[in-house]
């Protein structure tokens, strides 16, 4: 059964490859959109203190999560993500 991170209303839980080459189980916990793309945060579920932010790439044949190269543009996603989360308190 396929998956849709847009309807799904339990959080989608994937493995993806580290930079290391280590295999990382994550759980898609928020999605939003930023300067006209689209984004996901994604928990660590090995490590609590660790999350990710990724873009999403839309394609025909499916959707692909790339890892933000840009350290500062990751910055700026984070301080978006974490003015979202101040809204929803």
């Amino acid at each position: 059964m396929e998956q849709d991170i847009y309807t799904n209303q339990d959080p989608l839980e994937i493995e993806m490859e580290a930079e290391d080459g280590e295999k990382v189980k994550v759980k898609i916990v928020r999605m939003f959109e930023d300067s006209g793309k689209t984004y996901v945060v994604a928990d660590n579920m090995d490590n609590e203190e660790e999350a990710y932010i990724l873009q999403i790439i839309p394609h025909d044949d499916g959707d692909e999560l790339i890892s933000i190269e840009s350290e500062e543009e990751f910055n700026r996603l984070a301080k978006v993500v974490e003015s979202l989360e101040d809204e929803e308190e």
